[in-house]
């Protein structure tokens, strides 16, 4: 008895607007479902955030709904988690759904209480939440713990009130169980934790999703967290673990845990000082050959996150052009994350005077109030959004901004 077990895919993703993060996450998918027809297991996990976003675009839609016809064509059933990036913000149906209810085979199961009695009491509620989410397929039980958009003191006293109910029903069935969640666990990311690893049900095999470097545990409680796909920002290319798909082997009392690795364009994060203008081709040309120097045969490019820092009597848009230039040289991808040496830089400009080239809302977020950069992009997309009056887009990306990027932002504000 066997299932594979994937997260935080991330389907859609279109980081810095790079075309090519786009299309390469889709290869190693790709690459992923190959591998999981030769292996037929009784189970294929998605434990959260399958796509970037509640609302994807449709060609990665279609992309999805194909792939997953090829799997429950071969037999394979598909369970899906919700996570935060592919939840709406508000009440409607979820793509996911929309896709569980399209491809057969596939189950997507949600937070819902369907008892129209209001006066119900709680543990009954968390009865039937539990029931269900429950899923039995190939003599396995698989529990999906719903995920919530909601405050993370809330998600965490729910949890603590909810999950005893699943290991109740876990201790009443006959077989193999599988838990599934998207959240973070003590003492792994204690930041935004939801619960210790202790309160996790005593499934046979506990499929987590959220984080997204990988993590397995063989001690006391088996579980792991696969980790993205593909790295979606400069801090995840830095992470030197394997990508694609874990092989969990069920058969025995012990789950035997296996990783899949997958081949993705190396990703790479270089540091550069730029002190005058004359230096910046030569320095940025020379970090880019010793990459390519690196690269072992049949590799693509890499791509390159380039942390370039400059002072202020250098213009970040003589910068860019000089990146520009290397980049249609060298047939390479090359993301400049720019910041300035000397912050005090309205001592020699005007803020007013300088164009939009120089002074980028994302470097300047991420440099001053120290924010991330996928949160620092979602606030300008959400300011354009809102500008624009579109309603649509405006809910969409509040539902992309994460329980930790409002942590994040409470701080800022503090």
């Amino acid at each position: 008895m066997q299932i594979v077990h994937m997260s935080d895919l991330h389907i859609g993703a279109r980081p810095y607007n790079e075309n090519t993060i786009y299309d390469d996450i889709k290869e190693a998918f790709d690459q992923s479902v190959e591998m999981i027809k030769k292996e037929k297991p009784d189970a294929f996990i998605i434990s959260g955030d399958l796509f970037d976003s509640p609302k994807p675009d449709n060609d990665s839609l279609k992309f999805v709904i194909q792939r997953f016809k090829e799997l429950t064509n071969s037999g394979i059933p598909i369970i899906l988690a919700h996570g935060e990036h592919d939840t709406p913000g508000r009440r409607e149906s979820t793509i996911l759904q929309v896709i569980s209810s399209a491809v057969d085979k596939v189950y997507a199961p949600v937070y819902e209480s369907r008892s129209s009695d209001k006066t119900m009491p709680k543990e009954k509620t968390y009865e039937e939440i539990v029931k269900n989410t429950t899923i039995s397929v190939n003599k396995l039980n698989i529990f999906v713990y719903p995920f919530r958009k909601a405050n993370l003191d809330f998600r965490r006293q729910l949890a603590k009130e909810l999950l005893p109910y699943y290991n109740e029903a876990i201790k009443k069935v006959s077989g193999k169980s599988v838990f599934v969640a998207h959240f973070s666990i003590e003492p792994i990311f204690p930041q935004d934790a939801l619960v210790s690893v202790n309160e996790l049900p005593e499934a046979s095999y506990i499929a987590m999703g959220h984080i997204h470097r990988r993590w397995i545990s063989k001690e006391k409680k088996y579980y792991a967290y696969p980790g993205s796909l593909y790295p979606i920002e400069s801090n995840e290319a830095r992470l030197s673990n394997k990508r694609g798909p874990l092989l969990i082997d069920l058969s025995t009392d012990v789950p035997d845990i296996q990783e899949i690795d997958i081949k993705v364009r190396k990703n790479v994060v270089k540091e550069l000082e730029i002190m005058n203008e004359k230096e910046i081709y030569n320095k940025i040309k020379s970090i880019v050959d010793i990459e390519k120097r690196s690269l072992e045969k049949n590799d693509k490019n890499p791509l390159i996150y380039l942390k370039i820092s400059i002072p202020k009597n250098v213009y970040s848009k003589i910068v860019l052009q000089n990146v520009e230039k290397v980049k249609n040289e060298e047939n390479l991808v090359i993301i400049p994350l720019l910041e300035r040496i000397n912050k005090d830089i309205e001592e020699s400009h005007s803020v007013k005077s300088l164009s939009k080239s120089v002074l980028d809302p994302v470097n300047i977020m991420v440099n001053e109030f120290k924010i991330k950069e996928s949160t620092a992009r979602l606030l300008i997309e959400l300011r354009d959004a809102a500008f624009e009056k579109n309603e649509d887009r405006v809910n969409e990306l509040l539902s992309k901004l994460s329980e930790s990027s409002f942590e994040e932002l409470k701080k800022v504000l503090e």
